[in-house]
């Protein structure tokens, strides 16, 4: 942990333990997340990773564990090992909501102990004492008193309690009633003065009251007597009350002996029930930032995807957080980032550096499925302005001591980040020792990130092997950081371009220029163009790759629809010819009926010939459907030279061919606007033509309902109200032909959420669900994928 402890400050990770620990339920859980430490063992990494995810999927699904009520309990069961001690009744109380706690604890787990096998491995030693727990309810009460019940003894001691108190009330108001009447006492309240009930008197007529004077007033003008008369009752109820509480030391010492007995068990149960609480803290922490568990590795690079720096995150929120995307570790284990200043360069450097350590914390990442991070033993990081005035070290002494310490300690095993690497000082000199530095940290393949400003570490990138540069975006046009990171490329400071645009005289500018060099300025103007070229690209690549695959999707549509018509068209022929069949069956029994009523009535015989041929040509059409609705084979060896109209093995739409492979295996047809490559085994010739007719029935069969959407917000229902609006949403969307919808149903407790849930599992209209990912509403929304129609 020492090698890291300098990092964690540095990398600030504690902001990151302080935002999980607001999840935690209980003090013995906040207890523990402050005890976090980096691990180094890739098995224990892998492991608290898997349980973090095991639990988000279970607040996800299902229930938070029963965890309320547990609090530490170290000091109590410390008092049971010491003979004589006795337990408090909120101590004991206490015992009790943890013997419940875990009783309940195990329960659920163990019910859930095939979905959730890892949770179920940490719960299941728990110790469930029910008698421990019952005899502490018998005797303690909610509040932490003890029970009027709790024993047979206490039981009759405060009846008998009770009684005298009755009885000495009457009597003492009696008492009061005669004094007030006599002029003695200005107030009729009685009142308790050392646990004895008393009456106010005026002091001039104390003499009068025949009793034991117990205090007066602060102005001295009553005094509080306890009558004579009375004096034997009130011994009596104090001679109980001591009956009371030597019963309630014998219940307490009862119960802190079984209690002790059982502090073992105790110790183990608080310890795993912490542990759990830990566990949940970290998992809703997950959820808060929409986290993942990196793939973990001993050795290799690191590849980081979609990455936010979670202190950003806190602060600007997710879709204000820009995500960064980085490879380090491979053919490049030293990456040096340029950039203008407040460009991003060192919170892209953060952003890793507190990622890995989250990650070997047990902690899930802001970061994109894919993201894959090493294990590293140690931790060095040369970040802000570490000037000491107690020990008379400027700013880049400091940095020069930092510099020292991971020269000497910094190996493959270590992650490296250094801010300003070289700055301080005279820049030919700050670079030269920088540029040796990452070189001999390249040599001893330390992963290194360090951020500079200096044109000749950009050289020295380009050059050295193992070493890369890399740049914080920026744009020219309106001189503002984008905040992504580009790899491959150095990055220009910008400093001339943000001076004009703030307005420097120009002829200062151009002596500026001068002054700087024509070589670096040269330079810098080409990393400039560069950069403006390089996002022109990006920007065509992008707009290119959004047009191909939407040609694509159209693409593969088209020839969904085209076999899925296929397939429709032939059912409804073979459809409508059995109906044909059937009516021609029924007219042809109908005719015979006539037949032999003309033979009988011996009507000509032209009329019974004319009869029998209607009917004759009746079967003709019907044979003609059916011959239709069966799919034609293509012929052994044929040939479809271009311009040679087709159709698809299976399908009924006619192609015209426009190319043929030279070994004949592939053909190019062309359906309406579509273009394909078929294989020529699977056509064959059609005497149809392409014509608008077949495009229309594809269009009228597979047209969506304009009144169908895509998605059903229920947010603010109850279950009652909402799962008949799914269940005619789901038929809605069949009937349309949608394989996918989301329900919008909102985080909240979750309660809408499950029923929903329970409801789509059972759904014969639904192939599979799950929640959204982050840009799909995350927990607020269930993507469903149905079956077809």
């Amino acid at each position: 942990m020492s090698r890291w402890e300098n990092a964690l400050r540095k990398l600030e990770f504690d902001k990151v333990r302080q935002r999980v620990l607001r999840y935690a339920g209980s003090e013995p859980g906040r207890e523990s997340l402050a005890a976090m430490s980096v691990m180094t063992s890739r098995a224990d990494i892998v492991q608290a990773l898997e349980r973090v995810t095991e639990m988000k999927r279970l607040l996800e699904q299902d229930e938070p564990l029963p965890l309320e009520g547990v609090h530490p309990l170290g000091e109590a069961l410390g008092k049971t090992a010491v003979e004589g001690m006795t337990l408090l009744p909120r101590e004991l109380l206490h015992v009790s909501l943890l013997l419940k706690a875990a009783r309940l604890t195990r329960g659920f787990a163990a019910r859930r102990k095939e979905n959730f096998p890892l949770i179920w491995q940490i719960a299941e030693p728990l110790r469930a004492d029910k008698v421990l727990e019952f005899n502490i309810d018998h005797a303690v009460d909610e509040g932490g008193g003890i029970r009027p019940d709790a024993s047979r003894e206490l039981q009759a001691v405060r009846r008998s309690i009770a009684d005298r108190y009755d009885d000495l009330r009457r009597r003492l108001a009696g008492i009061l009633r005669s004094v007030a009447e006599l002029g003695f006492s200005q107030d009729d309240i009685i009142t308790t003065r050392e646990g004895r009930m008393v009456i106010p008197v005026k002091a001039e007529h104390k003499h009068r009251v025949p009793g034991f004077i117990h205090s007066a007033s602060a102005s001295g003008a009553t005094v509080f007597i306890e009558p004579t008369e009375t004096l034997e009752l009130n011994n009596e109820i104090r001679s109980l009350q001591f009956q009371e509480q030597r019963e309630i030391g014998k219940i307490l010492r009862d119960l802190t002996v079984q209690v002790g007995a059982a502090r073992d068990d105790l110790a183990g149960d608080m310890e795993i029930l912490a542990g759990l609480d830990d566990l949940q803290a970290r998992a809703k922490y997950s959820i808060e930032i929409l986290g993942v568990a990196p793939e973990m590795r001993d050795d290799g690079p690191l590849a980081v995807r979609g990455a936010r720096h979670p202190l950003l995150l806190m602060s600007h929120g997710y879709d204000r957080t820009v995500p960064l995307d980085m490879d380090l570790g491979g053919e490049a284990v030293t990456l040096l980032i340029s950039g203008p200043n407040a460009g991003g360069k060192s919170v892209a450097m953060k952003t890793i550096g507190l990622l890995v350590a989250m990650a070997q914390s047990g902690l899930h990442v802001p970061a994109s499925p894919g993201t894959v991070m090493r294990v590293f033993r140690s931790c060095y990081v040369d970040i802000g302005d570490e000037q000491s005035i107690e020990n008379d070290l400027s700013t880049f002494s400091s940095h020069l001591a930092s510099l020292k310490e991971i020269d000497a300690g910094a190996d493959r095993a270590s992650l490296v980040l250094i801010d300003e690497i070289g700055a301080g000082t005279d820049p030919s000199e700050g670079g030269a020792i920088a540029a040796a530095l990452l070189e001999e940290l390249t040599r001893r393949d330390a992963v290194t990130i360090a951020t500079t400003h200096q044109g000749a570490l950009k050289v020295f990138a380009h050059e050295t092997p193992g070493v890369s540069n890399g740049a914080m975006e920026f744009d020219p046009g309106t001189l503002t950081p984008t905040y992504r990171f580009r790899p491959g490329v150095p990055g220009s400071s910008y400093a001339l371009e943000m001076a004009s645009r703030l307005g420097f005289a120009p002829g200062l500018m151009e002596r500026a220029r001068e002054r700087l060099g024509r070589e670096h300025t040269r330079l810098e103007t080409l990393i400039i163009e560069l950069e403006e070229a390089a996002q022109k690209a990006r920007r065509e690549l992008a707009e290119a790759e959004g047009a191909r695959r939407a040609g694509e999707d159209m693409a593969r549509e088209y020839r969904e629809k085209l076999s899925n018509l296929g397939a429709e068209m032939r059912d409804m022929k073979r459809k409508a010819a059995d109906e044909a069949a059937r009516i021609v069956a029924d007219a042809n029994a109908a005719i015979e009926r006539s037949v032999r009523e003309i033979r009988e009535t011996n009507a000509a015989k032209d009329t019974v010939r004319r009869v029998r041929e209607d009917v004759a040509r009746l079967h003709e059409e019907i044979a003609a459907v059916e011959r239709e609705t069966q799919p034609e084979r293509p012929v052994e060896g044929e040939s479809f030279p271009p311009g040679s109209i087709v159709t698809i093995e299976g399908g009924t739409d006619a192609g015209e061919v426009l190319e043929v492979s030279t070994d004949g295996k592939i053909a190019t047809v062309v359906f309406g606007a579509v273009r394909m490559r078929v294989p020529a085994a699977n056509l064959h010739h059609s005497r149809k033509r392409p014509g608008a007719a077949l495009r229309s029935v594809t269009d009228a069969r597979t047209e969506k309902p304009d009144a169908v959407r895509q998605d059903l917000d229920i947010r603010g229902m109850t279950g009652e109200e909402a799962l008949p609006l799914v269940d005619k949403f789901i038929d809605d969307a069949v009937l349309a032909g949608l394989g996918r919808i989301d329900i919008i149903h909102g985080k909240g407790t979750g309660a809408l959420r499950k029923k929903v849930s329970e409801f789509l599992a059972s759904h014969p209209r639904v192939r599979a669900f799950r929640l959204g990912e982050w840009n799909e509403g995350g927990t607020g929304a269930t993507v469903v994928e149905l079956t077809e129609q």
